[in-house]
């Protein structure tokens, strides 16, 4: 995949996707997949934003039964599936566990019911060629198969434990160069260092952006029948570029945290209550803590905050961290985590809700704006994105809608079953076990490991370049 910016100027595009997070990456898989000519362009690295900064969790939506929500329960249980089949060297089964109580709505007799019902609307979405990408089945675990899956908790009034299966990203930063190769490889034209400055057209129609090439400063026009803006944090700036025609009311955006820890705390991913203002476990907790094993550490998360400045200026703060720090040993004593502790913050930004007065509330379902509908500006569609796992669906409601605003016949969407790039693997661990069997022996087994999860079907094309010395041929 080379970077080529003429290639840019060369040609007119059906569909132009200014933003290549994972939301940016899914449109133009999809879109290249469905027969159109594609742009993709990010202002930086692709995915260096918050689709680099995640828990890599990819979420079943368990937490959304609380709500009565089972479309959206439905929608994420389909697309964590989707995700195991489409990138099996990328996304994996992840044991999750939460403690029950004795009160409010997590005590055994809800959380076993909510179990049940989560294991019966996932049924249909189980069963998956590869025997190491179905998930169990959810069940309810004793006081003391709680305590010794979680160890560190604090322990007080636990009655026992929930466990249910999600899956998790190996390399979420891998995942997304993924799709943005699998639409290379369909004949999109992906570009990195290359932001949008302005928008061609007229007041009303809009036609293409004018960019500027980050590497070199050089100015030029892009054009493009249909805008897609997946900007994520930046989106509200890229409309600002429509002056007077610029949506009266920007979107809300909610710094998020979470924390990468240098050490494993637990071997399963697990939901802990924290408490307000460290108040005793009679009162309601203020929310769940998401604790999950990654390689060698462990990722917590996740806080949310208020913020209204520009997306680029955002910092977070070291008494934020210290803070989150002092809840998360409230909540799991046995982590005693210091700052020494932390080896690296994630931070990015996610929708909300304009009405924040009573603390943040995001904004739980993806949309696709059709601003000719909403402000007059026709040429130009915007997607908010809100969960990575649902990032595909977005996608595709996107595609379909381009799809009838530039005159075109319906082609079904094939991304829910095409594979990714590097993810033609049948069976991974059978994969998985060739790969180590035939490794170079210059090569460690973690090393290869490594490659394998990384690249897949393709972790052969990146050992070509070494001999069995471990020296560049």
């Amino acid at each position: 995949m080379q970077r080529d910016v003429t290639a840019l100027t060369d040609n007119r595009f059906d569909l132009l996707i200014v933003g290549g997070g994972i939301y940016g990456a899914w449109v133009a898989w999809d879109a290249a997949l469905r027969g159109l000519q594609v742009a993709l362009i990010d202002q930086g690295d692709f995915g260096h934003a918050t689709s680099a900064n995640s828990l890599k969790t990819v979420h079943g939506g368990l937490r959304y039964l609380q709500d009565g929500d089972f479309g959206l329960v439905r929608l994420m249980i389909q697309e964590r599936a989707t995700l195991l089949r489409v990138a099996p060297h990328l996304v994996h089964p992840l044991p999750c566990v939460m403690p029950t109580y004795a009160r409010f709505m997590r005590s055994r007799w809800v959380m076993g019911a909510a179990l049940t019902l989560n294991n019966l609307l996932s049924l249909d979405h189980n069963q998956l060629p590869d025997p190491q990408k179905r998930l169990p089945l959810g069940r309810l675990l004793s006081r003391a198969d709680c305590l010794a899956l979680l160890p560190g908790v604090a322990d007080a009034g636990i009655t026992g434990g929930a466990c249910w299966y999600d899956a998790q990203m190996y390399n979420s930063e891998r995942l997304t160069l993924a799709v943005v190769r699998s639409a290379a490889v369909q004949g999109a034209v992906v570009v990195n260092y290359v932001a949008a400055i302005g928008f061609l057209g007229t007041a009303d129609q809009v036609t293409g952006i004018q960019a500027r090439d980050q590497r070199s400063g050089a100015q030029f026009a892009v054009r493009a029948r249909l805008v897609i803006n997946a900007t994520g944090a930046g989106m509200n700036r890229l409309l600002g570029f429509l002056g007077k025609r610029a949506p009266g009311r920007p979107v809300p955006l909610s710094p998020a945290m979470n924390l990468v820890i240098r050490r494993r705390l637990l071997d399963c991913a697990a939901g802990v209550p924290s408490w307000p203002n460290g108040s005793g476990r009679d009162s309601q907790p203020s929310r769940l803590l998401f604790m999950a094993p990654w390689r060698a550490y462990t990722l917590i998360g996740t806080t949310h905050g208020h913020y209204r400045g520009s997306p680029d200026a955002f910092r977070v703060a070291a008494a934020d961290v210290a803070a989150f720090l002092t809840e998360i040993n409230s909540a799991y004593p046995g982590a005693a985590l210091t700052l020494g502790d932390v080896v690296h913050v994630h931070s990015g930004f996610l929708p909300a809700h304009p009405d924040q007065t009573s603390g943040v509330r995001l904004v739980r379902r993806s949309q696709v704006l059709d601003h000719q509908r909403t402000g007059g500006v026709a040429g130009l569609l915007s997607i908010v994105g809100v969960k990575y796992t649902s990032a595909r669906h977005a996608a595709q409601k996107a595609v379909d809608l381009a799809l009838a605003k530039l005159g075109m016949a319906p082609v079904a969407c094939r991304t829910h079953s095409t594979p990714l790039f590097g993810g033609r693997i049948d069976r991974f661990d059978h994969f998985l076990a060739v790969a180590m069997r035939t490794k170079p022996q210059s090569l460690s087994e973690l090393s290869m490991r490594r490659l394998v999860y990384n690249y897949g079907d393709h972790h052969r094309n990146v050992l070509a370049p070494v001999d069995e010395t471990g020296v560049d041929t």
